[in-house]
C-alpha cells in the first residue's frame, strides 16, 4: 500500500495517461477582468465590493466576451454547454443529471453531476468494467460547501471527450457572488471561507482519472445499477438504448450488478469501490497487489462477497504499514477480521498526512479531512467479520 500511495503522490508515470496534462499558469489578471470582474477579484477586493454594493450583490461585471465556436478548452463555464442560461441556472437540452450510488469523498462537499451524450451515440460497454464513451461526451461535477452560513458553489469540473484519444479536463472556480465561473488551471490551495478546502490543480486530475481507460470514474455499471443511484441510471440507459456492445450481445440485468452482502457489507464494499477501487486499486491500476474494485465477470455478474477482490487480496494479508510506536514483533494486516486496530486499511482512511510526512492517507490526494462516516462504515464491516458470517478466523 505504501508503494502505491507514494507512486500516486510523487509521479503519474504509472497512470498510462493518453495525454500530457497542461500545466499553464493562472490566467493573467487582465484576462480575468475582461471575462468577469467578480471572479478576478481577490478575497479582500470582493469584501470591499460587498461593502460598496451590499453583501452578496457584488460589483457590476463587465459583459463577458462571446463564446468561441469550436473551442475545446473554454475559459468560461458558460461556454461548456452545461447551461442554456447560466444566470438562471437553466440546464441545456440534452444534459442529464445523475447521481452514483456511492460517492467519492471530497472533504464533505455536496455535489451534483451531469452528462451529455451526442445525439444518436451510444456508450460501448463491451468491457463492462471499463466503458468507452463516444467522442463529444461531456460530464460536469459541481461542488458546494457552506461559506458564512450558506451553501455556495465552489467549483465545477468538466470532462469532455474531444477526440478518440483525448479528453479535456478543466476546473472552473465560481466567483463569490455566483455570477461567473472561470477556468483555473493551477488550483486553489485554500478556498477563502471554507475549512481548508483545496481545489486541486488540473495536472493532478490525471492521477485518478487515468486509472480508467476512458477517464470518467463515477459513470459506470455498478455505481448506476445500485438502488441508491438516481437521475440517469443503468436501467434507463438500457431502456433508451444508450449502451451497446461490439458483438451486439445482451446486456447484464441490473440485478446481477448489485453490490453484494448485508447492508453493512454493501456500504463498506461500495465505499471502497468508489473511493479506492475504480481509480487505482484494480487489475489495471497502479495498486494491483491490493484490489478494491468490484468487478463484473464474463457472465455479467458481480457475485458474492467472497468473490470480490478485496476479500481475496485484503483479508488476513500482511501489511507493511505500522502505527508509530508499534512493537517490532506486532503483526498488522490490510484487514484483520474483528480487529480494526490491526487493520491498516482503516488506519490509512483514518489519518491525514502532515506536510512532508511519508504518504499513508487514503484517499492519497485532494483531501484534508477524514471521512468519518466512511471510516465508521468500514470499521463496522471489519467488526462484523465473524466465522458465522462466512469470514476466516483472524490471522495471528
Amino acid at each position: 500500500m505504501q508503494a502505491a500511495i507514494a507512486s500516486l503522490l510523487l509521479a503519474s508515470a504509472g497512470c498510462s495517461a493518453k495525454e500530457t496534462p497542461r500545466t499553464d499558469p493562472l490566467p493573467a489578471r487582465d484576462q480575468l477582468d475582461a471575462a468577469a470582474a467578480p471572479a478576478a477579484r481577490s478575497a479582500a477586493e470582493a469584501r470591499g465590493a460587498d461593502e460598496r454594493t451590499g453583501a452578496g450583490q457584488g460589483a457590476a461585471a463587465q459583459a463577458p466576451p462571446p463564446c468561441k465556436d469550436g473551442d475545446t478548452d473554454p475559459h468560461d463555464l458558460r461556454c461548456t454547454g452545461l447551461y442554456s442560461d447560466l444566470g438562471a441556472r437553466a440546464i441545456a437540452a440534452g444534459v442529464r443529471e445523475f447521481k452514483p450510488a456511492f460517492e467519492l469523498w471530497s472533504d464533505g462537499a455536496e455535489k451534483t453531476r451531469w452528462i451529455y451524450l451526442p445525439p444518436g451515440s451510444t456508450i460501448d460497454v463491451s468491457r463492462m468494467n471499463d466503458w468507452t464513451f463516444p467522442v463529444g461526451t461531456r460530464l460536469w461535477k459541481e461542488f458546494r460547501l457552506p461559506v458564512a452560513g450558506a451553501m455556495r458553489r465552489i467549483e465545477t469540473r468538466l470532462l469532455w471527450k474531444t477526440a478518440e484519444d483525448r479528453w479535456t479536463r478543466a476546473t472552473y472556480v465560481w466567483s463569490e457572488d455566483g455570477a461567473s465561473a472561470l477556468q483555473v488551471k493551477a488550483g486553489v490551495p485554500e478556498v477563502p471561507g471554507t475549512d481548508g478546502y483545496a481545489i486541486p490543480a488540473q495536472v493532478d486530475c490525471i492521477r485518478c482519472h487515468a486509472g480508467k481507460t476512458d477517464n470518467p470514474l463515477g459513470f459506470e455499471a455498478i455505481q448506476l445499477a445500485a438502488p441508491e443511484a438516481s437521475g440517469l441510471t443503468y436501467a434507463e440507459l438500457v431502456e433508451r438504448g444508450l449502451l451497446s456492445t461490439g458483438s451486439g450481445g445482451a446486456l447484464p440485468a441490473a440485478d446481477a450488478l448489485q453490490v453484494p452482502g448485508s447492508a453493512t457489507e454493501r456500504r463498506a464494499l461500495g465505499l471502497l469501490h468508489a473511493n479506492c477501487g475504480v481509480s487505482c486499486h484494480h487489475p489495471s491500476g497502479v495498486a494491483t497487489h491490493f484490489e478494491m474494485r468490484l468487478d463484473i465477470d464474463a457472465a455479467g455478474r458481480v457475485g458474492g462477497v467472497r468473490d470480490t477482490r478485496v476479500y481475496r487480496t485484503a483479508i488476513n494479508q500482511p501489511s507493511k504499514l505500522r502505527p508509530p510506536g508499534a512493537p517490532p514483533e506486532a503483526r498488522y494486516y490490510r484487514i484483520r477480521p474483528r480487529d480494526p486496530d490491526r487493520s491498516t486499511l482503516l488506519r490509512a482512511m483514518s489519518r491525514r498526512d502532515a506536510p512532508g510526512a511519508t504518504p499513508e492517507q487514503m484517499p492519497p490526494l485532494a483531501s484534508r479531512h477524514v471521512d468519518e462516516a466512511g471510516v465508521a462504515a468500514v470499521r463496522a464491516w471489519i467488526e462484523a467479520m465473524t466465522p458465522a458470517a462466512g469470514y476466516p478466523p483472524a490471522a495471528p
